[in-house]
């Protein structure tokens, strides 16, 4: 096959089901297989509520501010008449409409970052399904439902859920002795035979040495 791929999940999940088996054909972005994790329904509604709560707080300190700034303009105002206002109160209301508009950016960033959060728990939510990554067969189906897989597998001895390879496309790979190296080219035409079509006879450009 020119691509081949063991396919593992990307969070640690039970397998809820598999959706192919083996001589499955597959488009890219078919979902193969489905994962439960409770612990990221958790995550998620954990990060819902401190959406919540972070919102709560930056309207709070939104209507602070508006206030303290209100109050300020007032005696801004109407410090510009000689004697009415007091200089020091001024001074104060200007503080803390200042130390306000400290605090509403600092709120403003907090939602922002759980939200980011949020974006991010929903994102892993998303890899429960396993969709295939390119067209292709299913050649090996190695898992069933109820096994743990998570991200940890691969390199680590773990099987993969699934195997796909792209046969839309194949790639010969011929040992040429070096007495004939000299002689091929790369776009030079051949002709080869395999033994599952007898009688057949296929062509191909050489695409690299």
């Amino acid at each position: 096959p020119y691509e081949a791929v063991d396919v593992y999940p990307k969070v640690t999940g039970f397998i809820d089901a598999i959706l192919v088996d083996r001589g499955s054909h597959v488009k890219a972005g078919d979902v193969i297989a489905r994962l439960s994790a409770p612990e990221l329904v958790a995550q998620r509604s954990q990060a819902e509520a401190a959406l919540h709560g972070a919102e709560a707080q930056l309207a709070a300190v939104q209507a602070k501010f508006t206030s303290d700034h209100g109050t300020f303009l007032h005696l801004q105002a109407a410090a510009k008449t000689p004697g009415v206002v007091a200089g020091n109160d001024l001074q104060i209301a200007e503080q803390v409409a200042a130390a306000d508009n400290a605090q509403l950016a600092a709120a403003s960033n907090n939602v922002q970052a759980v939200r980011e959060s949020l974006r991010s728990v929903t994102q892993l939510e998303s890899y429960l399904q396993i969709r295939a990554p390119f067209e292709g067969v299913v050649t090996q189906r190695n898992l069933h439902p109820g096994a743990l897989v998570g991200p940890t597998s691969g390199p680590s001895g773990a099987q993969p859920i699934v195997q796909i390879e792209s046969i839309n496309r194949l790639r010969v790979i011929v040992p040429v002795p070096e007495a004939f190296a000299a002689g091929v080219r790369e776009g030079q035409q051949v002709t080869f035979n395999v033994p599952a079509f007898p009688g057949r006879t296929f062509h191909a450009p050489i695409a690299r040495i």
